[in-house]
C-alpha cells in the first residue's frame, strides 16, 4: 500500500489548488488545507492516493462525496466538488476551523454535563436530518464530530461508510466489519441490517465517552466487538457520580442491545436532550449562586467593575504603545449575583473577559485574606503622585506564530522550569485552550533583601524586579489569531498592581518620614550650634523643617524613580519571558523535524479522520 505523502498535493491538482498543509492522513487517502485558486477561499481536499485502490475502494470514496454532497444541514460538513485529475480522485468541502471532538476529548478529558449535551443535541439534529433521506452513517465516534471554534457548532462529516437506504448493504469489505469497534452497535457488529438506531447507539457511546473520558468498553476490537454484543453496559452513573438521573436514562437507552429498546428516531433524542439542557443550564447557575462568592456585595461590585475598567483601560495602552491592535436583576437582596455584575460590564463595553480577571483577582485576593476594595479618586490621585504611574494593572502580551495548543505546552515548559520555577493555582472561566484565565504563583524572592548582589544575576532579573513591585500572581490568557493558513495564537500576561502600589506606598510613606525625622534632628542641632542659640528657638526649629521637607520631598523622588525603573524592567522581563516561549516553540520544532513554525503545523484534527 502506498503511503500518504506529507507534502504537497499529486501534481495534477496544483492548477486548481494551492496547498497550505496537510491536515491528516491514513489508509489510502489524504486531507489537505488548501486554496481554491477559483474560488479564492479555503477549502479542505480529501484526496485518494494510492495507485493499487481497487474499485470498492474507489466507489467507496465517491460515494462518501456524492452522499454528503446532498445533505445540506448546518451540522453536516458541506462537499463543494468531486472530480478526477489525472487519475487523483478527490473531492472538496468546507474547512472546520477547529479540532475534532475525539481531540478535544484525548487532550483534556471528559467534558461538562452542558458541553456534552450541546453536542450530543446537535450531531442528533444532523442525523436525524441524514435518516430521513435514507442516509445511515455507520461509523459515529469522537474524531467524525467537528468542533467548529469560530461558530460553536458540532459537525458531522466522514460518511466513507455510510449506507444509502437505495443503494445495496454491503457491509463488510474482504471480510472485515467497517465501524470503528468500541462505538459499534451490536447489529453491526454482527454484520446484520441497520438502520438509523445503529447510529444512536454509536452516538450513546460518544455520549458516555465524553462525560467518563472512556468508551464504555474498552481492549483488543475481537473483545470489543464481543462485550457490544453479549456485555451488559457498565453503569454510568456509578463511573460519573452526580449526574442528572435523565441524562442516565438517555444514554442507557440509547445503548440498549435491542434497537426496538431504543430511541427509534434521532429527532426523539434531540427532544430528549433538549429537555436535559434547560435541566442542566438551570442547575448550573443555581450551584453557581450557591458558592461562596457567588454574591457580591456591593463594595465588591464596585471594586470589580473598577477593576476590569483598569484592565480594560490597560490594554488599550498596551495596544497603543505596540502601535499595532491585534489582527435577571441587577440586585439581590443579600448582594449582587455574579452574572448580573458580568453583565452590567459588558453592558457598559467592558471586555467580559476583564470581567473575568477582576473576579479571579477578588476570589485570590479573599482566600488569602486579603480586600482590595473600590479607592477614592484622591487617594487614587496620591498613588499616582507617589509612584509616578497611573497603572493598577500589569499588562504584556506576544503574539507566537503557532496554534495554542502548542503555544500553551511551550508556556507551560518555560514558565515552570528553572530559573522561574512558577506555579499553577488554578484556572479560572474553563480550560485555557477554551478561554480560561491560568493563574501562575511566583515565588518570593527574599534574599534580595539580605544579599542585594542577587540583583546582578540575569536569571534573577524577573523574578527581583516582580518582588520590587511586589507582584506576585500572573493572570495568563491565549486568543486564538491568524488563520488556518497561518495559526497563531496571542498570549497576554496581567498582573494586578494595586496590593503592590499600596505597600510601596507605605514604603514611601514611612521612608519620607523617617528621612525628615533625621533631617530635622540633625539640622535643628547643627543650626543651634552655628547661630549658638539653643535647638529648640525659632531659627533652628524653621530652618530644619525646611530640611526636612527638602529630605521627605527628594527621597520620595528616589522611591518614586525606584518603583518606575522596577515597573518598566519587570515589563521587559515579562516581555523577554514570552520570547523564551517562542524559542522554546521553534526549537522543539527544528528537532523534531515538524517544519517552521510559519507554516502553520497540523496540531489539530482539522478534518475529517481517515480509516
Amino acid at each position: 500500500m502506498t503511503p500518504a505523502p506529507t507534502t504537497g498535493l499529486p501534481r495534477g491538482l496544483e492548477a486548481s489548488f494551492e496547498t497550505v498543509r496537510l491536515l491528516g492522513s491514513g489508509g489510502m487517502g489524504a486531507v489537505y488545507l488548501v486554496r481554491d485558486r477559483f474560488l479564492d477561499r479555503l477549502v479542505a481536499l480529501k484526496v485518494l492516493l494510492a495507485e493499487e485502490a481497487t474499485a470498492e475502494h474507489r466507489e467507496r470514496f465517491l460515494r462518501e462525496a456524492r452522499t454528503s454532497a446532498r445533505l445540506e444541514h448546518p451540522h453536516i460538513i458541506d462537499v463543494y466538488r468531486a472530480d478526477e485529475t489525472d487519475g487523483v480522485v478527490w473531492f472538496s468541502m468546507r474547512y472546520i476551523n477547529g479540532e475534532s471532538l475525539g481531540d478535544r476529548l484525548r487532550e483534556r478529558g471528559p467534558m461538562s454535563v452542558s458541553e456534552t449535551v450541546r453536542v450530543l443535541r446537535e450531531v442528533s439534529w444532523g442525523l436525524a436530518y441524514a435518516h430521513a433521506r435514507g442516509v445511515v452513517h455507520r461509523d459515529i465516534k469522537p474524531d467524525n464530530i467537528l468542533l467548529d471554534r469560530e461558530s460553536g457548532r458540532a459537525v458531522l462529516t466522514d460518511f466513507g461508510i455510510a449506507r444509502d437506504a437505495e443503494q445495496a448493504s454491503a457491509l463488510t469489505m474482504h471480510g472485515h466489519v467497517l465501524g470503528s469497534v468500541h462505538y459499534m452497535s451490536p447489529e453491526q457488529a454482527s454484520g446484520e441490517t441497520v438502520d438509523g438506531r445503529s447510529d444512536l447507539y454509536a452516538l450513546g457511546c460518544v455520549a458516555y465517552h465524553a462525560l467518563a473520558g472512556r468508551p464504555p468498553y474498552d481492549g483488543s476490537a475481537q473483545s470489543v466487538l464481543v462485550a457490544h454484543i453479549t456485555r451488559p453496559l457498565p453503569v454510568l452513573d456509578e463511573a460519573v457520580p452526580g449526574l442528572p438521573p435523565a441524562l442516565v436514562r438517555i444514554v442507557e437507552r440509547c445503548l440498549a442491545k435491542e434497537p426496538a429498546a431504543r430511541f427509534q428516531t434521532a429527532d426523539t433524542l434531540a427532544a430528549e436532550l433538549d429537555s436535559v439542557l434547560e435541566q442542566v443550564t438551570a442547575a448550573e447557575r443555581a450551584a453557581e449562586d450557591s458558592e461562596p462568592g457567588a454574591l457580591l456585595s456591593e463594595a465588591d461590585a464596585l471594586a470589580v467593575w473598577q477593576r476590569a475598567a483598569q484592565l480594560q483601560a490597560e490594554a488599550a495602552h498596551r495596544m497603543e504603545r505596540a502601535a499595532a491592535p491585534p489582527t435577571e436583576s441587577n440586585e439581590d437582596s443579600d448582594g449582587y449575583r455574579v452574572r448580573a455584575v458580568e453583565a452590567a460590564a459588558v453592558e457598559a463595553g467592558i471586555s467580559r473577559q476583564y470581567v473575568a480577571i477582576a473576579l479571579a483577582e477578588l476570589r485570590a485576593n479573599a482566600a488569602s485574606g486579603r480586600h482590595v476594595s473600590p479607592v477614592s479618586a484622591r487617594a487614587d490621585r496620591r498613588t499616582t503622585l507617589l509612584m509616578g504611574t497611573s497603572d493598577r494593572a500589569l499588562s504584556v502580551s506576544r503574539v507566537i506564530p503557532a496554534a495554542p495548543k502548542d503555544t500553551l505546552q511551550a508556556l507551560g515548559a518555560v514558565f515552570t522550569s528553572a530559573p522561574r520555577n512558577f506555579t499553577v493555582q488554578d484556572t479560572v472561566n474553563g480550560h485555557p485552550l477554551d478561554g480560561g484565565i491560568l493563574r501562575f504563583r511566583v515565588p518570593r524572592m527574599m534574599e534580595a533583601y539580605s544579599n542585594p548582589m542577587v540583583a546582578f544575576s540575569r536569571e534573577n532579573q524577573l523574578r527581583y524586579r516582580l518582588e520590587q513591585i511586589e507582584l506576585f500572581d500572573l493572570n495568563v490568557t491565549l486568543q486564538a489569531r491568524g488563520d488556518a493558513a497561518r495559526p497563531a495564537c496571542e498570549v497576554v500576561i496581567t498582573g494586578d498592581l494595586r496590593e503592590g502600589l499600596r505597600r510601596n506606598v507605605l514604603w514611601d510613606v514611612s521612608m519620607m518620614g523617617g528621612a525628615s525625622t533625621l533631617a530635622f534632628a540633625g539640622a535643628t542641632k547643627a543650626l543651634g550650634v552655628m547661630l549658638g542659640v539653643g535647638a529648640l528657638t525659632a531659627a533652628p526649629l524653621a530652618g530644619a523643617a525646611g530640611v526636612a521637607m527638602l529630605a521627605a520631598g527628594g527621597t520620595a523622588m528616589w522611591y518614586r524613580w525606584l518603583f518606575r525603573k522596577a515597573l518598566a524592567k519587570a515589563i521587559d522581563e515579562l516581555n523577554e519571558l514570552l520570547a523564551e516561549v517562542e524559542r522554546h516553540l521553534n526549537q522543539r520544532t527544528l528537532f523534531s523535524a515538524e517544519g517552521a513554525l510559519s507554516s502553520g503545523r497540523p496540531s489539530l484534527r482539522d478534518a475529517d479522520a481517515l480509516r
